[in-house]
């Protein structure tokens, strides 16, 4: 079992440190590449168009990807061998690979770590341990540890710890200089769809060490119970067989479906009746007599707290009602299942594909709080059971799926504006969704999100008009932010939305504007600012769509947010 990684996917530091420019060609760079060496002549003749003093050897081909309208070549630059976080070239290119169409750019002048030691003092175990330490942590780990020498983007070396224990609950990244062993950072490493109020993350951590009776465990006993745990539930493979079955769900919810947003929690079981939908499951599992949520696209497993297994079913039909946890089970997996075949339809197949192998979703997780997130260092979602449980709507599970979507086109999303157009993206996924069902355009709260989950006594939601905080350029937009006068995840969402709407209105299908946005995302880096997005958004529409007016309706909704 591999149990230290030597790659960590995605971190959550959002710091302004991070900051890319997109370039757009034009087709100006016309290659002519021999195969031996073309990644190497694609790196060498971008770093000249930009004339960047930079040395290609600094750089490393991480990731190809090809989408509906390029291809994409991510070069990561090092210092002396170890990477430079968040300082890469993304180079995107046409099908064939003989036009230069755009060079993303977020590297690092070589001055700024010019006398920087790239020997570490300390070992990767010891800044695990350390990182272990620092939590006191008297639970169990949850996933196995990662950890990874950088280069921060302040020219420190330093190791990015990945830690997942079950008390205090969390999946935490921590950074520990690498020459003095000490803690620099602790950051949640997962995107919770809604802010978490309380005492902040190091008073937490801080009132823990004085808890009387506390038993910390040590990192080398913590590791061994991991291990072993885990190596007795790896057996060979059952034969399974993916097949059909039938549920009963909320699509989207109860509040869109029956327009009454006098629903609550509480309300007795009748009043809902009329909400429930039958549908068919695509390629559940059939293994040994019993059906299990389990398919190509996506595969529900207990691995946060709670310690509930998904259900399964003996005939292959999920049948239950609300406040039943069969019911946001399959409520979870239908609903992803459904998005991610949605996803393919649109052309994202093959080498184009988003979501290569089956996202793994806990159902019934996020220690039972009131709040579901997105977990980027190992691409899984898990949803909480608090008040009206998330996933009894389908604009939680799809805002959470927006996450994924997101990072798997671009698993470097993070710094810049990231934070709330990541928050942004996921509330327009979910809205749009709902917006396109039968009763979606004409229920009274289309501008809201989350409209049985939130806006209640339990969360007031959020909303996708709010163009009154306008787009300061001067400032840093994280998630789940007051500023402006506003919401920081509004201030993304409203302009997708709003031109979604004027769009969906007028005949365009959900599949074209979806397209448009997605598509989009490709050939990009870290620490992408608003401006960055959208400016991306209004060409690929032009690009996809040369004959239709759509970039202009994208233009003119970006420019009353002042973004563009």
């Amino acid at each position: 079992m591999k149990i230290f990684s030597t790659a960590l996917l995605c971190s959550f530091f959002y710091s302004s440190l991070y900051a890319g420019t997109a370039h757009y060609l034009n087709g100006q760079i016309h290659l002519k590449l021999s195969k031996s060496s073309s990644h190497e002549e694609l790196l060498k003749t971008s770093l000249g168009e930009l004339n960047l003093n930079l040395d290609p050897d600094q750089f490393t081909l991480v990731e190809v990807k090809e989408s509906l309208l390029g291809k994409h070549f991510t070069f990561q630059q090092k210092v002396q061998g170890v990477e430079l976080e968040g300082s890469q070239l993304v180079v995107t290119t046409d099908l064939k690979v003989s036009v230069v169409k755009s060079i993303y750019d977020s590297t690092t002048s070589s001055s700024s770590f010019k006398s920087l030691t790239t020997h570490p003092a300390l070992s990767s175990q010891a800044a695990m341990e350390k990182a272990w330490n620092h939590l006191n942590v008297s639970g169990e780990m949850m996933e196995a540890p990662e950890v990874k020498l950088i280069v921060s983007q302040d020219s420190k070396l330093v190791y990015k710890v990945y830690l997942a224990t079950s008390n205090p609950y969390g999946h935490r990244n921590l950074i520990v200089d690498a020459l003095n062993g000490k803690i620099l950072s602790v950051e949640s490493a997962s995107l919770p769809r809604m802010k978490v109020e309380g005492p902040s993350e190091a008073f937490q951590l801080k009132s823990r060490a004085t808890l009387k009776g506390l038993k910390v465990i040590p990192f080398s006993k913590a590791l061994r119970t991991f291990q072993y745990r885990n190596a007795s539930k790896v057996q060979t493979l059952p034969v399974v067989e993916l097949t059909s079955g039938s549920a009963i769900v909320f699509d989207p919810n109860p509040v869109v479906t029956l327009r009454r947003y006098d629903l609550e929690d509480t309300t007795p079981a009748e009043n809902f009746i009329a909400a429930y939908l039958k549908v068919d499951l695509q390629e559940i599992t059939l293994d040994e007599g019993k059906y299990l949520l389990k398919g190509s696209k996506v595969a529900l497993v207990d691995f946060e707290p709670p310690a509930i297994a998904p259900t399964n079913s003996a005939d292959g039909s999920w049948n239950f009602e609300r406040n039943q946890s069969g019911f946001t089970d399959v409520m979870t997996y239908y609903h992803i299942d459904k998005s991610i075949r949605y996803l393919e339809s649109m052309g994202f197949v093959g080498n184009k594909v988003i979501f290569p192998v089956a996202i793994e979703v806990d159902a019934d997780g996020d220690n039972g709080a009131d709040n579901s997130h997105y977990i980027p260092s190992n691409r899984r979602l898990a949803f909480g059971h608090g008040c009206v449980d998330d996933n009894e709507d389908t604009e939680v599970i799809l805002h959470e799926l927006g996450h994924a979507i997101q990072h798997h086109i671009n698993p470097s999303w993070r710094g810049g504006d990231t934070g709330a157009m990541g928050e942004g993206f996921g509330d327009y996924w979910a809205a749009s969704h709902s917006a396109s069902t039968p009763q979606g355009l004409f229920e009274p709260h289309v501008n809201w999100v989350f409209k049985w989950d939130g806006h209640n006594k339990c969360w007031p939601g959020r909303k996708l008009d709010s163009v009154t905080p306008a787009y300061d350029p001067t400032k840093t937009y994280y998630a789940h932010r007051t500023v402006n006068g506003g919401n920081s995840d509004e201030m993304w969402s409203t302009p997708l939305f709003q031109a979604f709407l004027e769009l969906f209105k007028s005949g365009v299908p959900k599949s074209t504007i979806d397209q448009i946005i997605l598509q989009a995302h490709f050939g990009l880096g870290a620490g992408v600012k608003m401006p960055q997005m959208a400016t991306a958004i209004v060409n690929t529409a032009r690009e996809l769509f040369p004959d239709d007016n759509y970039d202009q309706v994208f233009l003119k909704h970006f420019q009353i947010q002042k973004i563009l």
